[in-house]
């Protein structure tokens, strides 16, 4: 009977390291819809959630299945009270995007990775601009999207770099979860 519950408890700790990332980027949601006065209020947040989609998208997707970022996304839209399907549909087009450029934007130095996140960035804050304004059904300001992309291009290298810290980790773990 231990034997058993001593296996279980493996398997049980085997599964939360390879869910390691889906925790991570559900850390970083959390963080970064926390009331943040940045600058007196000058600048918004980082979208990390997304950073961190695009880093496992491109460096793992394997420990972020599609099925997580879809959670993340619904958790993102009752955190930020946009309407339910609004972050869901957005985060996984962001996904969908760099899992078909993956090859395009790995195979390039760290700038050139950096500036396939300003790429998908700068289209998610379209896409996330032309659904509020489809699902308000009035013209929003783009200039909030704007500066948070403009922003989560700047912080990405330092998260990426605490990201590889995690990805290193898990060099042994099957990518699946």
């Amino acid at each position: 009977m231990i034997e058993y519950l001593q296996l279980g408890y493996l398997w049980f700790l085997q599964l939360v390291w390879r869910a390691l990332p889906v925790f991570v980027t559900v850390a970083l949601l959390l963080v970064s819809t926390m009331p943040l006065d940045l600058f007196h209020g000058a600048f918004p947040a980082p979208d990390l959630a997304l950073i961190s989609i695009y880093f496992w998208a491109m460096h793992g997707p394997g420990f972020l299945p599609p099925w997580a970022v879809f959670a993340i996304g619904a958790a993102q839209d009752l955190l930020s009270g946009t309407p339910i399907g609004l972050w869901i549909l957005v985060y996984l087009l962001a996904y969908g995007f760099t899992l078909s450029q993956r090859i395009f934007f790995k195979g390039r130095t760290g700038i050139g990775v950096w500036l396939g996140f300003a790429l998908v960035a700068g289209l998610t804050a379209v896409l996330a601009w032309m659904l509020g304004i489809l699902t308000f059904q009035r013209y929003l300001d783009p200039t909030g999207l704007v500066l948070q992309a403009l922003v989560s291009i700047a912080v990405y290298p330092w998260i990426a770099r605490v990201l590889l810290l995690v990805r290193r980790s898990l060099t042994n773990a099957p990518e699946s979860l």
